[in-house]
């Protein structure tokens, strides 16, 4: 069996002839090992393969927490966000599967309303919700989507799970007008794209692609444009992440269909990811085209939002990746630390990441001085994140530098990232 989709989900798995022959004599594997199976068939043969297709269909009950890959996405938001089961186990086991990014690019799904969902009780028997709770819900967005760019999604996601468990999903069986339900579901969808990119962040792929196409759903059944399509970027960018190119490439082109109607910065923020998607298929031109389109954008772009907010330093970072999938090494390395002389400090997870980047390609590129001074700024920001993909980068980073241990600058660094440092916050004055 491929162990590929496995360590996608974080999981270590080996099996050989001798486990497949248990498992056709009647043995069963565990509930997510059978997912997996699927997930890989799938894969192999271009087209869904469900649990009943392999014979694994009938099986114990599901514990409470655990996710079908079929189960109706916003109902899926409830029971990941569920405060009585152990989030963080619920979280990590929750697989990624190629096969819905497929279904998320293709459509937003079924139109659902909330008598179909299995919601909570409104806090209040009678209460309305009005202009007052949409407003306390994007408020809330923006203070969430704040921490989450400051300290890293492990920080963010535990107080976004509970808030959207104990309140939004509440509000969203309450009675409203049609207005204001129709703002209510946007700023549901929102918040729900945030918890889609802070699982993300931390490498929870299967949980953030839940997320994600809730999100999608969500915003469409809202009517809310730009939600819908930056959710439908943020699975072309997990699906890049974890090296599904073509998907990514899929999602992307369903996302940059939106384009036209949004402001100018959301759509550079949709443009650029198509450009990196472009490239990572091996489509030189029309990369370098649509990025050039979202720098013409940009260029034009007056507006910043919570969702699809977009700059150049962004930009750059993105220009520094379409190079480097294009052959110029030179070019991504110019571009990432433009990229990072320009990013708000209060950007600090995203200044992590590129600097880890930069200091890749410098290392690849044989200046190892560079990327020893690029890997020391990312360590400076390691201690106030909570981020699995910078968690990660310093394992890459440790991995890299062992061969150069002899140098001075490499030791520091190994010393300095041989252990988390414990970080306490300043004093009141």
């Amino acid at each position: 069996m491929n162990s590929a989709a496995g360590r996608e989900n974080g999981l270590a798995l080996s099996f050989d002839r001798s486990t497949v022959a248990h498992w056709l004599s009647g043995s069963r594997p565990r509930p997510v090992v059978a997912d997996l199976i699927t997930e890989v068939l799938s894969r192999r043969l271009g087209r869904p393969v469900s649990l009943a297709d392999i014979g694994l269909a009938c099986r114990e009950t599901t514990p409470p927490g655990e996710l079908s890959a079929l189960a109706e996405p916003l109902g899926e938001v409830i029971r990941l966000t569920d405060p009585r089961v152990q989030r963080r186990t619920v979280l990590r086991a929750t697989l990624y599967t190629v096969t819905a990014t497929g279904l998320a690019a293709a459509n937003a799904g079924p139109r659902r309303r909330q008598h179909d969902l299995d919601l909570p009780p409104p806090a209040r028997p009678g209460e309305r919700v009005g202009t007052a709770h949409v407003r306390a819900a994007l408020l809330m967005l923006t203070m969430f989507s704040e921490t989450d760019m400051a300290w890293g999604g492990g920080h963010t996601l535990p107080a976004l799970s509970t808030y959207l468990s104990t309140t939004v999903t509440s509000w969203l069986h309450t009675c409203a007008s049609p207005t204001t339900q129709g703002r209510l579901w946007s700023a549901a969808a929102r918040l729900i794209y945030l918890a889609g990119w802070t699982c993300f962040d931390e490498t929870w792929h299967g949980a953030g692609q839940r997320y994600y196409r809730a999100a999608v759903q969500l915003a469409a059944e809202a009517g809310d444009i730009a939600c819908h399509a930056a959710a439908l970027r943020g699975l072309s960018v997990q699906a890049h992440y974890t090296g599904h190119h073509t998907a990514a490439l899929r999602l992307a082109e369903a996302a940059a269909g939106h384009a036209r109607h949004l402001p100018h910065t959301q759509a550079a923020f949709l443009t650029g990811q198509h450009a990196l998607a472009q490239a990572a298929c091996g489509d030189r031109h029309a990369a370098l085209g649509s990025l050039g389109t979202a720098e013409r954008l940009l260029d034009r772009a007056h507006d910043c939002p919570v969702i699809g907010g977009y700059h150049s330093s962004a930009l750059a970072h993105q220009r520094a990746e379409v190079l480097a999938a294009t052959g110029d090494q030179a070019g991504a390395i110019r571009a990432l630390d433009q990229s990072l002389r320009h990013r708000p400090r209060t950007e600090r997870r995203a200044h992590a990441v590129t600097a880890a980047r930069l200091a890749d390609l410098c290392l690849r590129a044989g200046r190892l001085e560079e990327a020893a001074s690029a890997y020391s700024s990312m360590l400076d920001d390691w201690p106030y994140l909570s981020s699995g993909r910078v968690d990660q980068a310093v394992r890459s980073m440790r991995a890299s530098l062992r061969p150069h241990a002899h140098r001075a600058a490499v030791r520091t660094l190994l010393k300095r990232s041989a252990t988390r440092p414990v970080w306490s916050p300043p004093p009141a004055t």
